[in-house]
């Protein structure tokens, strides 16, 4: 951190100030002061280079300050080291060029310290600017208040709710000034004169600010005052709730909670020698009580090296205005207010996703925040909620789900390579080139962007472009002395070369980066002009995964060979993948191999996508969590209705889709083996049943027919689609042994394996062998 200790620096700071200062030997030497009240002071000030003297060799203790002054030596009583004020003075140079109209240039770097901490606000040094009043002699208690918050007190200052004064004149003193003049007597920086005035309107000496910098200086010193100041800070920290701190021999075990969900992140070891701030002044490890916030600061090694401790946090629910940046207008009790989130912010976007303030989205019109800020008012967390985010994509396809011509689910290719699913309500709005317009399946291959409430994911809007020219695929090669692409395109599976312009953008992974530095197999959504020639390019890594439980599984139709899972996140969004039985990935499923055909609706899964192929499956069955006997089955046109007595003894009823997983000791069974009488468990998420454990009987049904989807020759296997009793469709892995016999349905005559092919009709009698049927006769219809 670039915090120092406060005496010890100023002669060094001194240096870079704008103003310039007599050498410490000339401190002794002013005439003027050898009799006065403030010489000790005086001479202090003038050794630590905060003051200098007059041409003539005298200090004139009597001289009025100016506003102007007295800031200057405000911020440098602040202590922070060159390298900081540096930095400050940089970013805040723009601001105060504006505010000040390119005057005051000598006070440039103190104002700059004065913004950055706290001791003005952009309005304050407008308002005292525009008025005038820099120039005018300042008085005491708008110095009390500038100098409290140097003093790093400003936050207490703010919190207080009595400061009994008992100066004669306490009357006469402005009301906002009231309690930074009541910390300034309790600590010991002012005191009543000779009649016990403050004299709050009594312009500021050189001498009395020579006096109230000396112990004020004197008080952070003795209390090892230290700023915090977020933005130029660089330590890596972690913060949350105390839920305890435990001390053995000196070395404290502190946990911590969440400050957004309240669950516990774990505890942080502090060793001895620790520094602990509150009110940003050293303190002990009795301030860390249960109920407070904690910022733990870690060194380089990830070992705490400080703490910065909050009473608890003020929480309160406001209206959000407006975002500009990292700050947040937000109306709470009928009051505006303005909220910055800094680096420690944390940030909570709907009811899932959070970060830190980059996750904001300026544009979504968030409706609520709830704030929470520590001692300092700075904002520790902030919830926000009512809001909407964006998603961009390929339209992939178009399906209507309902009678109504708005209602339907579309598949979006993301610039990542990965497809996902929403569904389009029929309340959203839809525009096509900028004209309210009714999406189609003509839109196909068209750039989109859907506008989603963070609550829920649902789908507010949806915009189609269709005028622009967008391809997707995998880089097959880059050229970058001819400033060329080619890639593989995703839509048709051929290559295709693009020149690139050479005022392309181009990124990776979200970052800035250069065409030469992009690699073979990473995906690409590339954005044409009407030469055909790539004006954007977004590239992502060839390899990415995606976690979630699969919600839905489809088959392709006539000579299609994939199966199309969908996986929900837990964000509620959906993920299409399209696996093709011909080239199967690597399936694990609960830690050993398995198949394709083994995965279920309710499967918590992980879906490896490299060089845009799905490559890896990892997979997890559900867990029971009820058991029961089946009383009744009542066949549906989607699936059953199980009707059973739970282990408890009451009744239950469940629907049942024909994708739910059924197995038996560890082997898939069908959904239709199920029979009145058999022992079930149950793994129910809700009211819907994810996956069946048939605990006893076992089905023996020997007959299976429908459409194959895929034959394996090599390994004697048949994926069929099968045609259940209600009309639904299951996938069947069909082994066929060499004493199977393959008959044509129509002429009897006898044929083998290799006569079977995609898309062909069979009936299959044999019978179950855990998850596969085993054939025994095959007739091709």
């Amino acid at each position: 951190m670039k915090v120092k200790r406060l005496l010890s620096s100023l002669l060094a700071l001194a240096m870079v100030l704008t103003a310039t200062v007599l050498p410490a030997s000339a401190a002794t030497t002013f005439p003027d002061i050898q009799t006065h009240w403030a010489k000790s002071y005086i001479e202090a000030m003038t050794a630590a280079g905060m003051f200098k003297g007059y041409e003539d060799g005298n200090f004139k203790p009597e001289n009025q300050l100016t506003t102007a002054e007295a800031l200057a030596l405000c911020a440098r009583t602040v202590g922070l080291d060159s390298s900081t004020t540096m930095d400050i003075s940089v970013d805040y140079f723009p601001t105060l060029k504006t505010l000040l109209n390119n005057e005051q240039n000598w006070f440039y770097q103190e104002f700059s310290i004065c913004l950055a901490t706290g001791i003005l606000t952009s309005s304050d040094l407008k308002s005292l600017y525009q008025t005038g009043a820099l120039t005018k002699p300042i008085e005491k208690e708008d110095l009390a208040i500038y100098l409290v918050r140097a003093m790093q007190l400003g936050p207490m200052a703010d919190r207080l709710t009595s400061y009994p004064l008992t100066f004669d004149d306490a009357s006469s003193i402005a009301a906002d000034a009231k309690p930074s003049v009541y910390l300034l007597h309790v600590y010991g920086i002012v005191e009543g004169d000779e009649f016990n005035d403050f004299s709050p309107k009594l312009n500021v000496t050189r001498a009395v600010m020579a006096t109230m910098l000396t112990r004020a200086i004197a008080y952070m010193q003795a209390h090892g005052t230290s700023p915090d100041l977020p933005e130029y800070t660089d330590y890596a920290f972690r913060q949350g709730v105390i839920s305890s701190a435990i001390e053995t021999n000196g070395v404290i075990q502190l946990s911590l909670s969440s400050d957004l969900s309240g669950a516990a992140i774990g505890t942080v070891t502090l060793p001895a020698n620790v520094t602990i701030y509150e009110n940003n002044m050293e303190t002990t490890s009795s301030a860390l009580k249960s109920g407070r916030h904690a910022r733990v600061c870690l060194d380089s090694t990830g070992t705490p090296f400080a703490v910065r401790v909050s009473s608890e946090l003020e929480v309160f629910t406001a209206t959000v205005n407006g975002i500009d940046g990292k700050n947040v207008a937000v109306t709470a009790d009928g009051t505006g207010r303005i909220l910055t989130m800094d680096r420690f912010t944390q940030v909570q976007v709907g009811s899932k996703t959070t970060g830190d303030a980059s996750i904001v989205d300026a544009g979504a019109n968030y409706t609520t925040a709830v704030c929470k800020l520590d001692d300092q008012g700075r904002l520790v967390a902030i919830q926000f909620t009512g809001g909407t985010s964006t998603v961009e994509g390929i339209l992939s396809s178009y399906t209507r789900t309902s009678t109504s011509a708005a209602s339907a689910t579309v598949q979006l290719i993301g610039f990542d390579g990965v497809t996902r699913t929403y569904t389009i309500p029929s309340g959203a709005t839809t525009t096509v080139d900028g004209l309210v317009d009714p999406l189609s399946s003509t839109l196909k291959d068209s750039y989109v962007i859907l506008r989603l409430l963070d609550e829920d994911n649902t789908v507010q809007s949806v915009s189609v472009d269709t005028k622009s020219n967008y391809v997707q695929g995998v880089i097959k090669s880059v050229d970058s002395s001819d400033e060329t692409i080619t890639i593989t395109r995703l839509s048709n599976d051929r290559n295709a070369t693009y020149d690139v312009t050479s005022a392309a953008v181009i990124t990776y992974d979200g970052e800035t980066t250069r065409l030469r530095d992009l690699d073979k197999n990473d995906f690409v959504t590339i954005l044409l002009n009407e030469s055909d020639d790539a004006t954007m390019i977004q590239a992502y890594p060839s390899s990415t995964t995606t976690e979630g439980t699969i919600s839905e599984r489809t088959f392709g139709s006539g000579t299609d060979t994939t199966i199309t899972f969908v996986v929900t996140q837990k964000d509620g969004t959906m993920v299409s993948f399209k696996v093709d039985l011909s080239d199967p990935p690597v399936v694990e499923r609960d830690d050993e191999d398995s198949t394709v055909d083994k995965l279920r609706v309710g499967d918590e899964v992980e879906f490896t996508v490299r060089y845009g192929e799905v490559t890896r499956i990892e997979a997890i069955t559900q867990n029971v969590n009820l058991t029961g006997t089946v009383e009744r089955i009542i066949q549906e046109k989607s699936g059953y209705t199980l009707e059973l007595t739970l282990s408890d003894g009451t009744k239950a009823s469940y629907a049942v889709d024909n994708s739910v997983s059924v197995t038996q000791n560890n082997k898939e069974m069908t959904l239709s083996s199920l029979k009145p009488g058999y022992k079930l468990g149950l793994a129910v998420n809700g009211d819907q049943v994810v996956a069946i454990e048939i605990q006893q009987a076992v089905n023996t049904g020997n007959k299976v027919s429908g459409t194959i989807l895929y034959v394996d020759y090599a390994e004697d296997i048949i994926y069929l689609r099968a045609t259940t009793d209600t009309g639904s469709e299951e996938m069947v892995t069909v082994s066929v042994p060499s004493t199977a016999v393959i008959l044509s349905a129509s002429t009897g005559k006898s044929l083998i394996l290799r006569d079977l092919d995609t898309g062909s009709v069979i009936e299959v009698n044999g019978a179950y062998s855990g998850t596969i049927f085993q054939a025994t006769v095959i007739l091709l219809q």
